[in-house]
């Protein structure tokens, strides 16, 4: 599965990287780390951002893959040669690339011909850190400070470099003319890495998750891809939420979609042609999407309690969110061993006391196709077929019904759902009661307050669709202060992204925030 969204759509991602490197350039060093599930765009704005960053930095993209680490090497001293000439040189050998840059970068090309040594030797090790070393000397040679973008930095140790993190943490803290963005699609793991082992002293990163793409940033992209397609604008904004907002989903599922249409005819409609692209590419053993499901559970199943990490997964998808609902279904033997490997995995988060599938498309693979699988039932393809269709069936029958709902009604009807779990959301962790009531009541700015109660249990919520003001928030704060009794938790809730002065007012009032982060989380545990 290896397409990938040609359009950028992440902007404001990419103007806050951009804004970090000319702060860079003005003697203002922020590190960066982008984390987020693969094909979700990283690759995409790092290449971006090397080519506008260009004129101003030395940039030194290293991309990992599963290589040998001789390979590995040598092209992270191509990419350092080619930081230092300025340009790309795909066809030329590293050995003439050497010779073409000795005239103008003489000590760099010095330091990199005896980290080829090293790698002659196999001694891996050693020429890593040799290589490093000719960084810091490019940097005093051109002149100008240095872009260093490793992306799928978690490969170094996995290649067998030895202390390889050490070492690169080293120079995070030592060189304050290079800028560090790192890049992994394992999230779980880059952030025990991030926290443990490169946080040091003066080398701080800033962690940027890449995670689901803006509804109205993609839907344009999507009409444009799909050539018109027939009622294509009405289901834009299903497959994005489906999806998940994956760009590498997206474009894979727009190009079936087009295939089909084009196979079918166009005046089909667009339902029947969701439905069929779903079974080709998901449904389908052979299909792209269920290929990937696939590897990703039988990689799981190779490692430590991994068959039992397979039982959890399963149980999960089947509604189970908590640890003990899991222990009381399949037993608490190796329980605990069992949820850290899919947690390393990323294919659960665990939110508070709830675990999650994160990724929808592996949650509906694991409920209509793995499921029957392991539970032993021979299905006649038409079957295991019609099963999958009534699911996205299901799905979209719950879109619509939400879609026609007022913003405030969704959450009203999001509330109700609300079980007595223990949830993580807007870094804190709270109980999420089971409300006997909920009421509404229309506030003079537009908002709505919810007034949601159960016995011993009372919650003021505003719910705004339109940008929150701090003047919105003390006029909530206010209505707070003269119910009696007084709420338990005030929560302050909205689709669009929170102005940071609007946040520390909502904090400073002891408001929980939920923002559309949240209210996904909440959308997955409550679907």
């Amino acid at each position: 599965m290896t397409a990938t969204a040609p359009a950028n759509l992440r902007p404001a991602l990419a103007a806050h990287l951009d804004q970090r490197v000319a702060a860079f350039t003005e003697g203002f060093r922020q590190n960066l780390a982008l984390i987020g599930p693969e094909g979700g765009g990283k690759t995409f704005q790092l290449e971006r951002l090397q080519r506008a960053a260009a004129p101003k930095v030395a940039c030194i993209y290293w991309p990992l893959f599963r290589e040998g680490r001789g390979s590995l090497l040598r092209r992270l001293h191509r990419a350092v040669l080619e930081a230092g000439l300025g340009q790309r040189v795909t066809t030329q050998a590293l050995d003439d690339l050497l010779e073409r840059a000795e005239p103008s970068l003489p000590r760099t090309a010095a330091v990199l011909r005896s980290a080829q040594d090293l790698i002659a030797r196999r001694l891996y090790a050693e020429a890593f850190v040799r290589s490093l070393e000719g960084i810091p000397v490019l940097t005093q040679e051109l002149g100008r400070p240095t872009l260093f973008i490793v992306d799928e930095f978690l490969f170094l140790e996995q290649l067998g470099l030895t202390h390889a993190y050490h070492e690169l943490g080293k120079r995070v803290m030592t060189w304050p003319g290079t800028l560090f963005v790192l890049a992994s699609s394992s999230p779980y793991r880059a952030r025990l890495i991030l926290r443990e082992r490169l946080q040091l002293l003066f080398g701080q990163f800033e962690l940027l998750v890449v995670d689901t793409v803006d509804a109205s940033t993609v839907a344009p992209w999507m009409h444009r891809e799909l050539r018109g397609l027939r009622g294509s604008r009405g289901i834009s904004p299903f497959l994005v939420r489906w999806l998940g907002g994956s760009p590498r989903y997206l474009t894979v599922f727009l190009k079936r979609l087009n295939e089909l249409g084009t196979l079918r005819g166009r005046p089909r409609s667009i339902d029947a042609l969701v439905q069929e692209a779903a079974w080709d590419l998901l449904g389908n053993a052979d299909g792209p999407l269920a290929q990937w499901c696939c590897a990703r559970i039988d990689e799981v199943a190779r490692a430590r309690q991994g068959s039992r990490a397979v039982d959890c997964l399963l149980q999960i998808a089947r509604g189970a969110r908590t640890t003990t609902d899991l222990g009381e279904r399949i037993g608490r033997g190796g329980l605990t061993a069992a949820m850290e490997t899919l947690l390393e995995y990323d294919l659960v988060q665990r939110r508070g006391a709830c675990w999650v599938i994160a990724d929808p498309i592996q949650r509906c693979w694991i409920t209509t196709i793995l499921a029957p699988q392991r539970a032993g039932l021979v299905r006649d393809p038409s079957a295991l077929r019609a099963d999958f269709e009534r699911y996205l069936t299901d799905l979209w029958d719950d879109w619509m019904r939400t879609s026609q709902l007022s913003f405030p009604e969704q959450v009203v009807r999001l509330l109700g759902r609300f079980a007595d779990d223990t949830v993580a959301l807007d870094a804190k962790t709270g109980r999420l009661p089971r409300f006997d009531r909920i009421t509404t009541q229309q506030a003079d700015d537009g908002s709505a307050y919810l007034l949601a109660e159960s016995e011993g249990r009372r919650w003021c919520c505003a719910v705004q669709d339109a940008p929150v003001t701090e003047q919105a928030v003390s006029r909530f704060e206010a209505f707070c202060r003269d119910q009696q009794p007084r709420p338990a938790r005030k929560v302050l809730i909205t689709r669009g992204e929170l102005d940071e002065a609007v946040r520390v007012l909502a904090k400073a009032k002891s408001m929980w925030v939920w923002e559309p982060e949240e209210l996904q989380v909440l959308s997955e545990l409550y679907a």
